[in-house]
Parts: C-alpha cells; structure tokens; sequence
C-alpha cells in the first residue's frame, strides 16, 4: 500500500493542475511524474500530464485503490492485529471509509487478555509522546503519562500538605535541607535506588535548559550515606514544592533509556503506540491492570476508556485557560489595550460557549470599567500557537463587531516547545495548565525559562525584581503574592486569561478508581474493574 496513491485517489473526480496536486499529495512534481509513470507501468491508471500554465492532469483510474486498501486494512482489523493498522488510519481516505475503519478499531478497545492472559486495557489517544525523559516535560500530554513511570521526592497536595514518595522524611536547615530515602526501592531494572541516583538526576536537571532555573538557588549537593543526600541552598523556601515537579523526578540512564520507579514502566514507545506494562516490584501499592496500551489515532478528541459496549460515564474537570500576553514592544496604545482586553475578556468565552475567564482558582479580577472605542489605525497582531478554527472565528466575530483590524500570526507547537518560534505580534495567544501545587506552578508560569511567556515577560523592567522577591518571603505567603500579581497584570492588560479549558473522558462503570488528575487525565495505577461473576 503506497499512502501518495491513496492520496492522489481522493482527487479522482478533480480537475487540478499537476502543481497543485503534487503539493496536495506531499510530492514534488518530479515526483510525482515519476509515479504516476510508474502507477500507469503497473495498470493502475493511465494519465495525460498537465504540466503547462492551466492545463489539468487527466487520469484515468483501473483500480479502486481505495476500496482495495479498505479490504486489507480491515482485515487487520478483523484479525485483531490494532498495532499494524494503526499507521493506515492517518492516511488520506474520504470521510465515510474514514469512520468506518475508526468505528472498527473501536471494537478492539476496552479489556482483552494478552497472550500470557493478563489483563491488558486499550485507550486511544490524541497525541503521542514528545519525550520519555522527565526532565523534558513541558506539557500535560507527557506528563499525564510519565508520572505513572516516573516519581518524585515529595508530592505536593492541593491544600500544600506533604506526601513521601521516594524521600522518607526530610529536615530543613537554614541554608540546607536533607533528604533521607525510602529504603528497598527498585528502579524498572531491578537495581536500588541510592542518593547516588538522587544527586544525578537533580545534577542534569541544573544543567539542563528546561530545569535549570528551578534550581537556581542550589548550590551544591552533597552525598551523606547511601539513603541520604544534603542540598546546599541560597534562599529556596519553596524547596520541598519543587521537589515534587514531575521535571524533577528521579530516574536512572541505562543503554540509552531512561528508566523510572514508578507503578509502570514502558514497554513500548513509538509514534503509533505506548504500552506500559505493571512494574511487579513497585514499592508502593501495586497496579491492578498488567498492561496499559495508549493507542494514538489524532482525530480522537476524547478518549473512550473500557469497553465502549457496556454502561458508560462521564468525567468533567477544569485543567488550564487559554490566555493573552502583551508583547512589551507594541505599540498599541494604553486605551487601546485597555479596550482589546474589555472586550476578549467579556466576549471571547461566551463566543466559544466556555466557562469564565481565571488564571488562578481564588483569581479576584477588579471590574473594569466602561471604555470608549479608541481609534485603531493599524491591525491587531496577535500570535497564535496552531489555533484551530473555532479559535479563528471568535477573533473574527469579536472584531468584526468593533470594527478592529486584526492578523493571526499562525506557528507550529513543535516550533513553540522546542523554542525557535519568533514572536512579533502586540500579543501571544496559547493555552496553559497549572500544575499541583498551584502556588509552585503559578510562579513557575510566570518566571520559568521554560514558560510559554518567558520570552515576553522577561523583557518587562519589573520582573526579576519581583522575582527576586519570592525568594525573600517564606512559602506560604506565596498565594498571596501570586494573587497581587495576578491581579496587576490583568490590571495593566499585560496578562489575563479568555477562557477555561474543560476536558473529560467517558469511561466504563465497570471501572473504579477513576477520576481526572491535573493534567486532564487519569491516574493509571489507581483504576481496577470488578471481576465478572
């Protein structure tokens, strides 16, 4: 099966120059004349080149490649054989075989058995892993996965109260804390966790590009035995919070994997599928399902858990808001921005038929008041990170009401992780999640290097001043301080969010034990299923 036939195939009935359909189809023109010389050498269609300035290609199809290429993927399907099918179904089919071979995959979600009669459990997915390394979460798709790999020191709850995990306990000391490790803990490779292992791990993380300033004001890290580590600090009153990150969890390097403590280790990782299997010497409580399969098939939105044929429920929860950010170098006008934000933030959430704009789960916004419509000569520019078409049409109902010119400034989110994307527009429009604890994750939004808004934010005059004064105030005032922050970007229209974003996930009531975590996903370790009688 060639994916460029089956592509050139959905043209069938289309009168395109060979240019067009070359760059349709994702071939050069000599490439493309080349196959079709090919296609035509094998008796699947016959074709007059349309090279010329408005000449169209003329082919004439022997074959239903379509039809013949549906028959073998369902085959596959029929057989059971997911994993093999699964690359075919972001190919280019019309719509109706499209859901068709959708609809069949579906059949094999849900619970089977593997061929050693464990329990396995098929989820789909939207996005595949950008990365299977901890300290290189940057987003809530990975982390929604890793944390059942990898763990952390310390957790961190939502009311600031302290879980050990991998640490047993710790003491803190004025300039210092040590950490003293659980005992017995295995990595997936079957060796110890040691304070050697501890001390590497947050080593790399201060040295590498996405982490290092978490740990900025660490200075040095110092073995005291086996199970025991010192940390040498400047001032880091929010140490133990930030031991929880997931960025910051400890794994172990071994033939050029990274491998974790956690409840499941991966037992397979490529674009198409994850599969974690049950790590039987987790030394916490044991997962009940042997084996999980994330299956990524992108025009999935929400994701069916369990066996889509039983009774089904659904799970609703508030993960993170969509934002705008002033660039510090616009030139728009203290009036006008004003007036940009009075109405996104009245309008854009009604638009899009979305909760209330927050940042912050205790947010206190002062009311704005009435502004006149200034003057626009110019449009507003506004930078957008693959915004879809919904997102697209709110900016153009909003404005087009007020008679403002604007331009989506459109980038790619590979070219926003990996940090090449240019801004150049008098705003940043993307989306965010706040990570648990909220305080920790607060401040990192607004001052980690590796924030979505640090290349902007970190050009205001104010900021490493105001940064610099976290560091001199004990943790628990922190809320406080990111509420009056909070409060004067929106104030200033420098920050303020246009929508909370809700994700859910429908899942069988056979299954218990689920509920939605911060990234908008669930915990696996914590699902089990009734056994049928």
């Amino acid at each position: 099966m060639e994916k460029h036939l089956l592509a050139l195939y959905q043209y069938k009935n289309q009168r395109i120059p060979q240019s067009q359909l070359a760059a349709h189809i994702g071939l050069s023109q000599k490439q493309l004349s080349r196959n079709l010389a090919r296609w035509q050498s094998e008796g699947i269609l016959d074709y007059v080149s349309g090279k010329g300035r408005s000449r169209y290609t003329v082919i004439t199809w022997h074959v239903d490649i379509e039809a013949s290429y549906y028959r073998q993927i369902k085959l596959l399907l029929n057989k059971g054989y997911l994993e093999d099918a699964l690359p075919y179904l972001s190919w280019s089919w019309s719509t109706l075989t499209h859901q068709k071979l959708l609809t069949k995959s579906n059949k094999l979600l849900g619970f089977t058995k593997t061929p050693q009669n464990e329990d396995k459990l098929t989820i789909t997915k939207r996005h595949s892993l950008l990365s299977t390394r901890p300290f290189e979460v940057l987003e809530a798709k990975n982390a929604s996965v890793l944390m059942s790999v990898f763990d952390t020191l310390f957790k961190v709850k939502e009311d600031q109260t302290v879980e050990y995990h991998l640490a047993h306990h710790y003491e803190c000391h004025e300039q210092a804390i040590d950490i003293y490790l659980r005992p017995h803990v295995k990595f997936h490779d079957g060796s110890y966790l040691s304070s050697v292992d501890v001390k590497r791990s947050l080593e790399h993380a201060r040295s590498h590009q996405h982490t290092a300033d978490l740990l900025e004001q660490i200075t040095r890290i110092e073995l005291i035995d086996e199970l025991a580590l010192r940390i040498h600090l400047n001032k880091c009153p929010q140490i133990v919070a930030l031991l929880s990150h997931l960025s910051l969890a400890i794994y172990k390097e071994t033939e050029g994997r990274h491998i974790g403590t956690g409840p499941y280790f991966i037992k397979r990782d490529n674009q198409y599928t994850t599969i974690l299997k049950r790590f039987n010497d987790y030394y916490g409580h044991a997962a009940f399902i042997d084996e999980i399969e994330l299956v990524y098939i992108p025009e999935v939105r929400k994701p069916v858990i369990g066996d889509s044929d039983e009774p089904m429920t659904t799970l609703t929860k508030n993960i993170g808001f969509y934002y705008m950010c002033q660039h510090p170098d616009s030139t728009l006008t203290s009036d006008q921005k004003q007036y940009i934000k009075s109405i996104l933030k009245n309008e854009y959430h009604l638009t899009v038929d979305r909760q209330a704009p927050k940042i912050l789960g205790n947010s206190n916004y002062l009311k704005q008041k009435e502004i006149l419509r200034p003057a626009f000569d110019e449009p507003i520019r506004i930078d957008c990170i693959e915004i879809n078409d919904a997102g697209r049409q709110a900016f153009d109902t909003i404005f087009s009401r007020h008679q403002i010119a604007y331009e989506l400034i459109n980038h790619t989110f590979d070219d926003s992780i990996g940090g090449t994307i240019q801004l150049c527009g008098d705003y940043y429009f993307f989306g965010e999640y706040l990570d648990i604890p909220e305080t920790l994750a607060y401040h990192h939004f607004i001052f980690g290097s590796s924030s979505s808004i640090h290349r902007l934010m970190s050009q205001y005059s104010w900021f490493y001043l105001v940064k610099s004064f976290y560091q001199m105030i004990p943790y628990n005032s922190w809320d406080r301080l990111n509420r009056l922050i909070d409060r004067k970007l929106d104030q200033h229209a420098i920050l303020y969010p246009l929508y909370i974003v809700e994700d859910s996930i429908t899942f069988a009531r056979s299954l218990h034990g689920v509920s939605l975590n911060q990234y908008g996903f669930i915990n696996f370790n914590q699902i089990w299923r009734k056994k049928s009688d």
